[in-house]
């Protein structure tokens, strides 16, 4: 029992992008879920992108279920939106244990977790200016508490590549991935194929720029100059300050606040802690790749 359950463990772990990189409540509620899913899909031939595309459906269901601004109503899509969350899991998890991940799934995956995402949001909004009376009041808070949310994440997202690309040699900069996408797509052009894919890109490549550019995510330091093992020590502890107020941490919150009737301590929650922690945790990466910077400067 024994060896089969410390097979199980190092599956599972084969299955993570990298331990370091995980937001606890994937680690300890959401992923183990989804590593039963896995495991009962895993000989079928469903693929990762077939988990990805059908998670839209609890996703957008959460979100109608959020729009109609009554508690039983608000209990439903936090169930809803649990599922949604085990499925965003799942794909990546099952790719990984076939080892058919690609660009174009991340970024599949992507798009369908910011299309439900951003109807998740429109949905508690519209849920809790019917429930409270106060439109105004719950725009005026709700709409900069999404956009943080989505910032954040983006910024997380950033991160965490920057990390996989350097320590794992799994990821690359999204202005490199992006011209990479921009030369298959215009052979696939060429081709008058892959409509869809390219289609994909194109939303992509508006999302990099957008979220991607400005000082937020400039690196003061050229990573490549300072030597693997002290860029991966001064870098490592930002890592869990980063995933501590990362995309699940939202949507967990907003379970617990849909199934308590409290999405307005949510909406709070997000625009004061949240885009507070994202800024502090920016703050001390600027810090301490200045540092670096300066240590390479004098030749330390």
């Amino acid at each position: 029992m024994s060896s089969g359950l410390s097979r199980l463990v190092r599956e599972y772990r084969s299955m993570l992008k990298a331990p370091e990189l995980e937001e606890i409540l994937d680690l300890v509620l959401f992923r183990p879920v989804a590593f039963v899913i896995v495991k009962l899909l895993q000989p079928t031939p469903i693929t990762p992108n077939h988990v990805t595309l059908f998670s839209f459906l609890p996703g957008l269901a959460s979100g109608w279920c959020f729009w109609q601004g009554t508690p039983d109503y608000f209990v439903a899509g936090s169930i809803l939106l649990f599922i949604t969350n085990v499925l965003d899991c799942v794909d990546g998890m099952l790719a990984r244990i076939r080892g058919t991940g690609s660009i174009v799934g991340y970024v599949l995956d992507g798009f369908v977790d910011y299309v439900t995402q951003i109807f998740l949001i429109i949905g508690v909004l519209h849920g809790m200016s019917v429930l409270t009376g106060q439109p105004f009041y719950i725009m005026a808070i709700g709409i900069p508490a999404g956009l943080s949310f989505a910032w954040w994440s983006a910024m997380l997202d950033r991160i965490r590549n920057e990390w996989l690309d350097r320590v794992y040699g799994k990821r690359r900069d999204p202005e490199v991935e992006l011209q990479e996408l921009r030369e298959q797509t215009a052979i696939w052009k060429a081709e008058k194929s892959h409509r869809p894919e390219r289609a994909l890109i194109a939303i992509y490549a508006g999302y990099a720029k957008f979220w991607y550019s400005g000082p937020a995510t400039k690196n003061f330091v050229d990573r490549d100059l300072v030597p693997l093992e002290e860029w991966k020590a001064a870098r490592r502890p930002i890592l869990p300050m980063a995933a501590l107020m990362g995309p699940t941490m939202h949507l967990f919150l907003i379970m617990l606040a849909g199934v308590f009737n409290k999405l307005d301590w949510y909406l709070w929650f997000a625009l004061v802690f949240g885009t507070g922690w994202g800024v502090i945790v920016l703050t001390i990466r600027a810090a301490i790749d200045r540092k670096l910077a300066a240590r390479l400067a004098k030749g330390v």
